[in-house]
């Protein structure tokens, strides 16, 4: 019984000890902003229309997560393709990533996994739609993403801005659950020999 006893104390102290060190991803918030240049192979709604990117973009402006980035952060943009117009736009197969960049040594990076919109004209083109944000060490978060532009007087010139709106999935539970379950063993251990003591 003594064997027990000191094998059910080990395992709650280290469940408590589990609980209080360990670390858990957070999920990604904040919006980040880009500006550059893009083309497109012709009006939307005419069979596939591609979206091809002149790299480098930059970082315009970020916020929550994004905030740190300095203004003219080197991105790099990769070229998408859909089907259809307005909200009956498409994406042919998802884009992973759309964009990334560098700085102080994380990586960030957005895959565009569905368009909710997608309009191209002569002279504009605007586009809505969703996927997930990624950083080192933050949880896959679930984010908006919209692009527009219009002809400037160096060609087209596009503010991008990708949002985060929640997580993918299920966040795991943090220490706190684990901590709990230890002090409520160490408590059943406490009553269980509080009713033994009576018993003898």
């Amino acid at each position: 019984m003594k064997n027990l006893t000191k094998t059910l104390t080990v395992l709650a102290v280290g469940l408590l000890s589990c609980g209080l060190f360990c670390q858990q991803a957070q999920a990604i918030t904040g919006d980040v902003m880009f500006a550059g240049s893009a083309t497109a192979s012709g009006a939307s709604g005419a069979g596939a229309t591609t979206i091809t990117f002149t790299n480098p973009w930059h970082v315009v402006a970020g916020t929550g997560d994004y905030a740190a980035v300095t203004f003219g952060t080197p991105a790099t943009f990769f070229g998408f393709t859909f089907t259809g117009d307005g909200t009956g736009a498409t994406l042919t197969a998802p884009v992973t990533p759309q964009w990334s960049f560098v700085f102080g040594g994380n990586t960030y990076t957005f895959d565009l996994l569905a368009l909710t919109s997608g309009h191209v004209e002569s002279g504009s083109m605007a586009f809505t739609g969703t996927g997930t944000a990624f950083i080192n060490g933050s949880d896959a978060t679930a984010a908006n993403w919209s692009l527009e532009g219009a002809t400037g007087g160096g060609g087209f010139t596009f503010t991008l801005s990708s949002s985060t709106t929640g997580t993918v999935g299920g966040v795991p539970d943090g220490g706190s659950a684990v901590a709990l379950l230890g002090i409520a063993l160490a408590g059943i251990e406490g009553a269980r020999r509080l009713i033994r003591s009576r018993k003898a």
